[in-house]
């Protein structure tokens, strides 16, 4: 009886999309560090907690009407759970707009293309010989619409919350560092979808350019996302030794996990790891943080 509660507890905190949730929260954290801003849970993290939970909450809803006969674990899960994953998202979509009413002006003018391009991502709103399309199907939008949205999240959106500003060199840096992580976990996730992205004529960067020259692309992301976070940590964030070590060790040890979700494409390990490379930034410091 009570493995049967911890595992459904389990079940709810990662397929219930809580997890996901909680990298957002992480990504902006991580920032918030390198800034110089008390963590905490202010207003911009509550309402990305929400944000994020109905965004996947509903990507859930729409990936489980089109693969209802999946042998998919998240999916297969989904079926018996729909009633929850419903009351999640009631509740998330009302907590994010109260929230919302708690962000500075030009957070909320930076939140309105992201959410258009989120929704854009999962609904064919446009139709090309009349046949439906989604943002993700064309051209290879699909991992520079995820590699945007999220870097937004970690980086554009603390920046203007706190009023500082876009046009700075901290800004460049932080943008490119996060951007490489996140590119870096969404391309292990179109390695994985590669099957799915053919049957479906997505064009992703692995099905166009091959697995092997995948492999060279991140191997210099990370280089670059390495040189971007030491550089920052170096001489635009508060001097310290956790932010120096996480810039390096961030980037390797997602690539590590990338390298490693290949041997073992289970639906949970890429949900815990390599989702996980959202938050990972942030873990490093955090745990770095206690150690110095």
């Amino acid at each position: 009886m009570f493995y049967r509660i911890l595992k459904h507890i389990v079940n709810i905190f990662f397929f219930g999309n809580i997890y996901i949730a909680l990298c957002a929260v992480a990504i902006a954290w991580s920032t918030y560090y390198r800034l110089g801003i008390p963590i905490r849970v202010d207003s911009l993290t509550t309402f990305l907690f929400f944000a994020t939970l109905f965004q996947y909450t509903l990507h859930r809803f729409i990936t489980f009407r089109k693969r209802k006969e999946s042998d998919n674990e998240v999916i297969m899960w989904t079926s018996p759970n729909q009633f929850l994953l419903l009351m999640l998202g009631i509740i998330s979509a009302g907590m994010a707009a109260n929230v919302a009413f708690h962000l500075q002006r030009a957070t909320i003018l930076a939140l309105l293309p992201l959410g258009f391009m989120s929704v854009l991502y999962e609904l064919p709103l446009f139709k090309y010989k009349d046949v439906p399309i989604r943002l993700r199907d064309m051209w290879i939008f699909k991992i520079i619409l995820v590699t945007v949205v999220w870097t937004s999240i970690g980086v554009v959106l603390p920046f203007l919350q706190f009023d500082i500003s876009l046009f700075s060199t901290s800004f460049i840096l932080l943008f490119i560092q996060k951007a490489g992580l996140v590119f870096m976990s969404a391309l292990a996730f179109d390695i994985r979808d590669m099957e799915y992205d053919r049957k479906d004529n997505v064009n992703t960067i692995p099905v166009r350019y091959g697995l092997m020259r995948v492999r060279k692309i991140m191997v210099i992301t990370t280089v670059i996302t390495i040189i971007m976070g030491i550089t920052h940590a170096l001489f635009f964030s508060p001097f310290s030794m956790p932010l120096i070590l996480a810039a390096e060790l961030a980037p390797l040890l997602s690539y590590y996990i990338i390298t490693i979700s290949y041997r073992y494409p289970l639906d949970l390990v890429y949900i815990i790891a390599v989702d996980g490379i959202l938050a990972i930034d942030f873990v490093l410091i955090a745990i770095l943080h206690l150690l110095f």
